[in-house]
């Protein structure tokens, strides 16, 4: 057995900016008045961390905590990497990845508080020649605003053709946002959620011209330096040089690219120590050592949710009961290039967590899940549901028009199958089916993993695009794909050149196989079919990705493919 390199932890350190608006103490507050039974907590957490870590051969992780608004835990775990088993400490850095984009949006309104953006005003008044391909719309651009892309809501695809998630090489942040206006968007502006690295990197592009400065130094001057953020930096050539910097690790790769031109949306260095900080300054609203450096009401601005869904200003939420009491945590976790990272806060219980670690196993992002859990249940009471499915009144509808909603779908992570079961309708997802429950013709309810309501609502087809099923939780949100009530496609004869089977790269190894085929008169990609040929050559899938066969190699979703 390993044995695991660690830090002592950290119990009571400083950070002494813990202001009443952290801990409020409630009726059904009925938090330990001992620490011991913090402590124990801990030690059981810590020993969930080592295991994960041997189990699922992670290097090393970072970890704070925060309690009742003041930090109780920082510890290291594991080696920066496997060649030089330099030890992980509270100090050390780890990429956070897309955890940066919350950063990136508090920077934003910190700009906006100083008078120097607008959160509503179009980004052409700040890029007058930025442009990007809409196949919905003349001009899209001057629809963007700064609230759109923070919120995911402005119709970008997540990568770019230069500079992505893909690329071996390292590309700059400029020519990285250039190429932006070679892509399509999937989505009429504002129309729905739609994860994107590209709407917070042309924020940050924003930023970065309208302060005069590189992004990094934004960054620097706006957040890491006003909270006393040490260790952080989002400078390539800086923590190309940091000796207490973490490797990232992936699977199948000996090596990951150190350097990503994805800045604003992820390329955050920071450590458990620094996170700590950050923490702190939204836990207690945007102040820090009880003077506000972000004004509240922007605070409340960044975490309002105005578009309803679970995704702000860089934030995601997670709506829990505990007892009798709703309890928000709000969070935004990253992961890529070898690193991951977990980070969620609870300003009504004071409390935060973060992890990073450097390999991103489906296990370390459950480092601190049972943890949390027993800290608002020992305060609170037991976790409960909050709107079960059976509490709301159902509906009947025809067979027809049950009939309607039969197919497949796609969603950002994951396929899915609406079936007719027993008469009645079904949502498969992998190997779990739960039954469908129509509360109004257009809109549906499935329980969801803790028994919670999953809210879902349909939006037809349109000339563009597919039917839709947009659900409260953004991930989860369906596009549908194919039906056996589906009439014959096109089937030109122009096609014959595309079919074959093709490969895509990342970080210049083959990661994946692609097939084109024909189906029922359609062109698709493994099994995402081509829905629309809008341009010779030219396919936009069911989900609103572009598949470009005019010019060599093809791409998809901005990425090359290459014929086997």
């Amino acid at each position: 057995m390993q044995t695991w390199s660690r830090r002592a932890f950290v119990m009571g350190a400083g950070f002494a900016a813990a202001a009443a608006h952290a801990s409020p103490r409630g009726e059904n507050d009925q938090r330990p008045s001992r620490s011991g039974e913090l402590d124990t907590l801990i030690d059981t957490e810590r020993k969930r961390i080592a295991e994960a870590m041997e189990r699922d051969d992670i290097p090393g992780v970072a970890v704070c905590l925060i309690h009742d608004g003041q930090v109780r835990w920082t510890e290291g775990f594991g080696v920066t990497d496997r060649r030089s088993k330099r030890p992980i400490a509270p100090d050390t850095i780890f990429s956070i990845q897309s955890t940066s984009k919350n950063l990136t949006a508090t920077a934003i309104l910190l700009a906006v508080q100083r008078g120097l953006l607008d959160l509503d005003e179009p980004i052409t008044t700040y890029l007058p020649r930025f442009t990007v391909h809409s196949r919905f719309e003349a001009r899209p651009e001057h629809k963007m605003t700064l609230r759109l892309l923070l919120s995911n809501r402005a119709g970008f695809t997540h990568e770019a053709p230069v500079g992505n998630n893909f690329d071996p090489e390292f590309e700059s942040f400029e020519s990285h946002v250039a190429s932006i206006s070679q892509t399509w968007l999937r989505f009429p502006v504002g129309e729905r959620y739609r994860y994107s690295n590209l709407g917070f990197d042309v924020a940050g592009y924003i930023l970065q011209a309208r302060m005069n400065k590189p992004f990094a130094n934004c960054l620097r001057d706006l957040i890491f330096e006003p909270l006393g953020m040490k260790d952080s930096t989002v400078a390539t050539e800086e923590y190309a040089q940091r000796r207490n910097r973490a490797l990232g690790h992936q699977s199948g790769y000996a090596a990951v690219p150190l350097k990503t031109p994805l800045i604003p949306s992820g390329g955050v260095y920071t450590s458990a120590r620094d996170i700590a900080a950050y923490c702190l300054f939204h836990l207690n609203r945007g102040r820090v050592n009880g003077s506000p450096l972000l004004q509240e009401p922007l605070w409340n601005e960044m975490h309002g949710f105005p578009f309803g869904g679970d995704y702000s200003l860089g934030v995601i939420r997670k709506e829990q009961r505990f007892g009798d009491t709703d309890v928000r945590i709000l969070n935004h976790a990253g992961g890529g290039f070898g690193f991951g990272c977990v980070f969620q806060y609870c300003p009504e219980a004071g409390l935060a967590w973060a992890a990073l670690f450097n390999r991103p196993s489906a296990a370390a992002y459950r480092f601190g899940v049972q943890l949390i859990d027993e800290i608002l249940a020992r305060r609170y009471g037991a976790p409960t549901p909050r709107l079960q499915v059976n509490d709301l009144p159902a509906i009947t509808l025809p067979t027809p028009w049950l009939q309607k909603h039969v197919g497949r779908y796609i969603a950002r992570n994951s396929k899915a199958e609406i079936e007719i079961k027993d008469g009645a309708l079904a949502l498969r997802v992998a190997n779990e089916v739960a039954p469908i429950r129509f509360i109004s013709p257009d809109e549906f309810v499935v329980a969801g993993p803790q028994g919670d309501a999953v809210f879902y609502r349909h939006t037809p087809a349109s000339a563009h695009a597919p039917a839709h099923l947009e659900c409260w939780i953004g991930e989860n949100s369906l596009d549908y794909n194919d039906g056996p009530l589906d009439e014959r496609g096109p089937d030109s004869p122009t096609w014959g050149p595309y079919l074959g089977t093709y490969r895509v790269e990342r970080w210049g190894k083959p990661a994946e196989v692609v097939v084109i085929q024909r189906r029922n008169g359609y062109l698709y990609l493994n099994d995402t079919r081509l829905i629309v040929e809008h341009q010779p050559g030219l396919f936009f899938t069911s989900d609103g990705e572009a598949v470009d066969f005019r010019h060599d190699p093809p791409s998809w979703r901005n990425v090359p493919l290459y014929r086997t």
